[in-house]
């Protein structure tokens, strides 16, 4: 899995899969790929990755002598570390600010995991997910989209009483790697329903050939949590940046 998902970024952030291993941090420059994974805009002025060794910093061509000079003695981790000042300043010049600084896991054993859940659930697969859109609890889960390119593929749903107590969704990053989501009602996420639901949707990903993946916000402990109980483990780490 860790193989084809540097594979992936290497595409996403216009470079070479032997980037992230190099003793040196590496500089590219931003270019459209339709084959880039389908949550990438091709608006940013940045984005960045690390998969623990070097960061591999992918930028619009006139970030291009800024950045190489920014990252050169850095730590491949540091590049994401506070304080983060002298990059903001920079692309405040440009109109851009930092957007997104996130935290990705991957399943720790490419396996099918037990699973004994509390409450019942059920699944739901392409347009059957629309039944779901009318409720607009469950942002973090799902992109409430089956017309654009990147699309809520599955959706797992917990009940207790009738009553919806969290989804879990994968959309389709790529026909190959699925984003996994997820959002519980409040009085439930403090229960495992949350690492549950997470598990039941992480299986039927790879019981259709896929590779699932989960992302954070690099300061949402609860869904590291989560994420860590379901099984996954942290395996890379992303800045992204844009115009305002």
């Amino acid at each position: 899995m860790i193989s084809a998902l540097k594979e992936q970024l290497a595409i996403d952030l216009n470079g070479g899969k032997e980037d992230f291993e190099s003793e040196e941090n590496v500089v590219k420059i931003l270019s459209p790929s339709p084959l880039k994974r389908r949550n990438i805009n091709d608006e940013l002025l940045l984005l960045m990755a690390c998969f623990g060794k070097a960061t591999v910093a992918a930028v619009s061509r006139e970030l291009e002598p800024f950045m190489t000079n920014y990252i050169a003695e850095m730590e491949g981790f540091r590049c994401f570390d506070m304080p983060l000042n002298i990059l903001e300043q920079e692309l405040k010049k440009h109109g851009a600010i930092i957007s997104e600084i996130e935290e990705f896991y991957l399943l720790d054993r490419e396996e099918i995991q037990p699973v004994n859940p509390t409450f019942s659930f059920e699944i739901l697969e392409g347009e059957a997910i629309k039944k779901l859109y009318g409720d607009h609890r469950f942002h973090m889960a799902m992109g409430y989209s089956q017309e654009s390119a990147r699309k809520d593929m599955l959706a797992v749903v917990a009940h207790e009483n009738d009553e919806i107590l969290g989804v879990a969704a994968a959309s389709n990053d790529t026909d190959d790697i699925w984003q996994i989501g997820v959002d519980v009602v409040p009085e439930k996420q403090r229960s495992h329903v949350a690492t549950d639901i997470v598990k039941i949707i992480s299986n039927e990903v790879l019981k259709r050939n896929k590779i699932p993946y989960y992302g954070t916000a690099w300061s949402n402990i609860a869904s590291k949590r989560v994420a860590l109980n379901a099984g996954y483990k942290p395996v890379w780490v992303e800045m992204k940046a844009m115009r305002l």
